[in-house]
């Protein structure tokens, strides 16, 4: 099989690292002084901020990433991959309902154990939403609009592409193909705050991403994961609605995260080892040009 050029050499992890701070600290800067200057026009603790800023921060990483690969250069087609002509729904379906039920059931577990030595912090996550009225902000359709396009159309491309395109691929270069799912499913758990049941979404993201050998396959189906939850959060707001929001409750609730991963964990836990990638797997990249990636020169 020939060689291709291999574009992850030079697109270290550390370039995705200080450009993620750089942006946020740029914006910081940019929204700190328009607010000083009274020439925004939100307080700034308005959560209204919140969606802005993460789609802002998200999507100019991105930017910054596709610029500094047109040295490289990398091909984005190859990366993103054909749209699988029979993809099985139905099986696509069941597996993001079965891995909602596996992070909701991690979270209930993790966070019980965390209570014990943070109640406080896992009762105020517990009173979060994705949803706000008008006492909390000061447009709340704009805000809850603004949330929902975030969560739906936002966090999956940018997150897939930076998560499962950009750092399993060069990792992948690195270390090999298994460590590269293990150390992207990691980061990916611990920056969503609930390691085993984002881990376990990272892992299944990234066999998706291999076996389909496209990365909209995983964004699709990381958008169907966060309608889910943000479908059962707003139902969550209705005044009809009983919610967990007290520690007490949520102590007491401990069943319920016991019974969805009793119920998710075999069929999450199958088709990992089912789709468990051999150590010489070719990333997807090199894959859709049916090449070896180029290495570089041993001393």
């Amino acid at each position: 099989m020939a060689s291709c050029e291999n574009p992850f050499l030079a697109l270290k992890a550390r370039l995705v690292v200080v450009s993620f701070f750089v942006i946020s600290l740029g914006l910081a800067l940019v929204f700190g002084t328009l607010g000083a200057l009274e020439l925004l026009p939100l307080r700034g603790d308005d959560p209204l901020l919140a969606p802005i800023l993460y789609s802002l921060i998200f999507g100019g990483l991105c930017g910054a990433i596709l610029l500094t690969t047109k040295q490289v250069p990398l091909r984005l087609g190859m990366l993103l991959g054909p749209w699988p002509l029979h993809l099985a729904w139905v099986q696509l379906l069941g597996l993001v309902g079965g891995m909602f039920l596996f992070s909701v059931g991690a979270f209930q577990v993790s966070y019980l154990a965390l209570a014990l030595v943070a109640p406080g912090w896992v009762e105020s996550t517990l009173q979060q939403s994705l949803w706000m009225s008008a006492n909390q902000t000061t447009d709340p359709g704009l805000y809850n609009a603004l949330m929902l396009f975030s969560v739906l159309v936002v966090a999956p491309i940018a997150e897939e592409f930076i998560f499962r395109g950009v750092l399993l691929h060069r990792w992948g270069v690195k270390w090999g193909i298994r460590p590269a799912i293990v150390l992207t499913s990691v980061l990916f758990g611990v920056l969503h705050s609930n390691l085993v049941g984002l881990f376990m979404f990272g892992v299944v993201m990234s066999l998706l991403y291999l076996s389909t050998r496209s990365l909209v396959v995983p964004m699709v189906a990381h958008a169907l994961n966060n309608a889910i939850a943000s479908g059962i959060d707003r139902l969550a707001t209705q005044p009809a609605a009983h919610v967990i929001d007290t520690l007490a409750e949520f102590r007491a609730s401990w069943w319920l995260g016991v019974v969805c991963l009793l119920v998710s964990a075999p069929w999450v836990l199958r088709y990992v080892v089912y789709h468990w990638p051999d150590r010489d797997t070719l990333l997807p990249y090199f894959a859709n040009q049916g090449c070896q990636p180029r290495l570089p020169p041993t001393t």
